[in-house]
């Protein structure tokens, strides 16, 4: 059990974006699919692509000496047959340069352009955040793809290279493991409308006034209630319904600390920002900053106090366990409880 609703979630909306693709594809067939694909074999594949594969920076094509050489030619026809002068025949060559660069680097820019390549060996290399020790890029003029040590690696050891700023809940999801303190990893709580309002009340001493909860809400700073159907983003796990984002390296997002800010204010302080949200993006009187912190503290707490286990108890379960999956799951537990402590200290008063 990953006890995280969040990633549960995710992992049913890409499989009904997978059956929605496979129902396209079937619907495109001449011959039932299934007949000779089954559903179970059709996520294997996409799954195995969405693993394997990896763009770069550059999606144009790769250098092709045929085009410059045939354009030197014409300009060598050009001038020696007398039909223009040098200028004109430099002008037309710089017009090939230049059409060949807005094809490979501009447009691609523009458009937001990737190209996704499989490529055997190179796909094995391993990710790591942090311990990265290769670089993948794209040879211009050699037209392939290289992969290059940046140190030097020991023999029969792992080479790493980097996914991308990628957080446990994306590695799970689509790579199937985990990574120890993971600078990129993230926890995405319920959304403020869902947090148990009466209780953070009681800790911080306050009633939340309505009128500040409806701006929130106004403000879309509350968090979605529904989820999207029609997402297509393949590239990161989603956050549809609004959830608050804490990270390791930032904690509590500040645009939820800036409505539990606008929640906690003073009367006075609610006048003078002009009972406006925005007016609390920054920190306000000692005494408001600490309630901030009361408050969200107390929904860290009982966001770690919910789990069904402990960290203690499932550092415990790691090291009696030897099913794979059963590992990463409590793996994917202990970063997750780890990051929320680490918020917890963030927000001491």
């Amino acid at each position: 059990e990953l006890q995280y609703d969040y990633l549960l979630d995710a992992v049913e909306r890409q499989e009904v974006q997978w059956k929605t693709l496979y129902d396209s594809a079937s619907s495109a067939c001449a011959a039932p699919l299934k007949e000779v694909l089954s559903f179970e074999e059709f996520c294997w594949g996409c799954e195995l692509a969405r693993s394997r594969a990896f763009s770069g920076a550059y999606t144009g094509s790769a250098f092709n000496p045929a085009v410059y050489a045939f354009t030197l030619v014409l300009v060598g026809v050009y001038l020696g047959l007398g039909f223009g002068t040098l200028e004109q025949a430099a002008n037309g060559a710089a017009v090939v340069l230049c059409a060949s660069i807005f094809s490979d680097f501009i447009i691609p820019k523009f458009f937001r352009k990737k190209r996704y390549v499989i490529c055997p060996v190179m796909d094995m290399a391993n990710h790591h955040s942090t311990k990265v020790a290769a670089d993948v890029s794209f040879e211009f003029f050699g037209d392939c793809y290289s992969l290059a040590t940046t140190s030097t690696i020991p023999s029969k050891s792992e080479v790493y290279i980097s996914y991308g700023a990628r957080s446990n809940d994306q590695l799970v999801q689509y790579y199937g493991f985990v990574e120890p303190n993971n600078p990129h990893d993230v926890y995405i709580m319920p959304p403020l409308r869902e947090w148990n309002i009466d209780a953070l009340e009681e800790k911080c001493g306050k009633k939340f006034q309505s009128g500040r909860l409806e701006k929130l809400d106004r403000a879309g700073l509350l968090g979605g209630n529904a989820v999207p159907q029609d997402s297509d983003d393949f590239a990161k796990a989603a956050n549809p319904k609004g959830g608050v984002v804490i990270t390791r390296v930032g904690g509590v997002d500040p645009a939820v600390l800036q409505a539990l800010r606008a929640l906690v204010a003073t009367d006075q302080e609610w006048i003078d920002a002009g009972e406006a949200i925005g007016n609390f993006a920054t920190e306000a009187s000692p005494q408001t900053e600490r309630l901030v912190r009361v408050v969200a503290q107390k929904a860290l707490e009982m966001e770690l106090e919910s789990k069904a286990t402990t960290l203690q108890e499932d550092e415990a379960l790691l090291k009696s366990r030897t099913d794979l999956e059963d590992q990463i799951a409590i793996q994917f537990r202990i970063e997750k409880k780890k990051l929320l402590q680490g918020a917890i200290q963030t927000m001491n008063y």
